[in-house]
């Protein structure tokens, strides 16, 4: 069994490039789906946000990850655009992304709930497997751990942070600018909290076809979504983070605006905004996911080093639960053979001490099913401190003890 994955970021293709390879929830969903049935796959998981695209795969033999990925988005020829790691290489990756390593904004905190979904929506769509799982588990374990042990980044942690420190940095105190911010997901929500805590009069839209619950963030006004566009001419600032696969804002739209906002914030892949409306003569400030760019010169070297040891951790963790999976059938193979041990050790018909050749079998059996659970539970214990070698000598030396086993009789 073996673990790859091929990747897209931003470090390695800007916008244009990456929204070919940005899909919604129910689209990654989908995908998997395509993918788990391709030859040689035993799993895969889809991690997909705003700033990456990464496919993880196992499977038995070696895959090609990014001819794999391109061939299910039906982007065949773009295998070129992506990173591609095996192994370990593979694995300390995933994990160095949910501790926000690799992030735009360094120490991020939004990207281990990105990586627990990406799990949640491949395991509810039956296409993980094991090792993906206990991988996926252990890289949430080190992302959550490098949050609550570490403080990376004494700069904004959210891409929302950043966008809106960039909004002051260009135009000033935002204290009394009305923004409309278009999306009340988890983005909208934290940017619309962030102006307000910036002094702003913020208003939300909000999907009419939306039920159950709502949630509106604290000092926001809301409007339906449709009419968007008519809030947006009496606005300051228009920010849009919505997953929509069509754009909320086109260039037409702000056309026909009597007064167009001059900040416009995209913080959406694919895109929401209109990429023309930044040439338009009002917008002053126009902010993508490719304006957030990717510093961290805020960082401590002794931070990351912590982090990386945390990483180091979980991923000793991650080699002794396969050394132990990989070990299983071998386990498998000592218990029956301590079972068997027992059993031919053993003069049942003189302990049952005369009684009838029934309770003598019953003696047998519950002797041999003892012996095959307390060796497993012993071997179960030991698990991260034998290796192949050790449980070998241990057959062997049951053998030796027991020649008659050799037969490969193991009840």
């Amino acid at each position: 069994m073996s673990i790859c994955m091929a990747g897209i970021d931003w470090k390695s293709a800007n916008m244009d490039k990456r929204e070919a390879f940005s899909f919604t929830g129910s689209q990654v969903a989908r995908l998997c789906r395509v993918i788990r049935q391709m030859n040689g796959v035993d799993g895969c998981v889809l991690l997909a946000t705003c700033n990456r695209t990464e496919l993880y795969l196992s499977g038995a033999d070696l895959l090609a990850p990014a001819r794999v990925l391109c061939r299910a988005a039906g982007a065949q020829g773009e295998e070129s655009l992506f990173t591609v790691r095996y192994g370990d290489d593979a694995a300390r990756h995933l994990m160095r992304v949910a501790c926000g390593l690799c992030s735009q904004i360094l120490g991020e905190d939004q990207i281990v709930s990105q990586v627990k979904r990406a799990y949640q929506i491949a395991h509810e769509a039956d296409c993980s497997d094991a090792e993906l799982s206990q991988l996926f588990r252990l890289a949430a374990t080190a992302g959550k751990r490098s949050r609550t042990q570490v403080r990376l980044s004494a700069a904004p942690l959210s891409v929302a942070g950043q966008a809106v420190a960039l909004m002051e940095q260009a135009a000033g105190d935002l204290h009394g600018r009305r923004a409309l911010v278009i999306g009340n997901g988890e983005m909208g929500r934290l940017a619309s909290s962030l102006l307000v805590a910036r002094g702003c009069d913020v208003t939300v839209t909000l999907r009419s076809y939306h039920h159950g619950q709502t949630i509106v963030p604290a000092g926001c006004q809301t409007i339906a979504y449709g009419d968007r566009m008519q809030r947006a001419a009496d606005c300051d600032i228009l920010l849009s983070a919505t997953t929509s696969p069509h754009y909320t804002v086109a260039l037409d739209d702000m056309k026909q605006l009597a007064q167009v906002p001059s900040i416009v914030c995209d913080l959406s892949m694919p895109r929401d905004i209109e990429p023309a409306v930044r040439e338009l003569d009002d917008v002053a400030v126009f902010l993508d996911m490719d304006s957030m760019g990717g510093r961290d010169v805020h960082v401590d070297a002794d931070d990351r080093r912590q982090v990386e040891r945390i990483i180091d951790e979980e991923m000793a963790e991650f080699a002794r639960w396969r050394s132990y999976r990989e070990a299983l059938p071998l386990i498998d193979e000592l218990c029956g053979l301590a079972a068997e041990r027992v059993a031919t050790g053993y003069d049942f018909a003189v302990l049952s001490d005369g009684e009838d050749g029934k309770t003598t079998e019953k003696m047998e059996n519950a002797a041999r099913l003892a012996a095959q659970k307390t060796a497993r539970l012993l071997l179960s214990g030991l698990q991260g401190e034998l290796g192949d070698g050790a449980l070998e000598t241990c057959r062997e030396a049951i053998l030796r003890k027991a020649p008659q086993l050799r037969d490969g009789r193991t009840g």
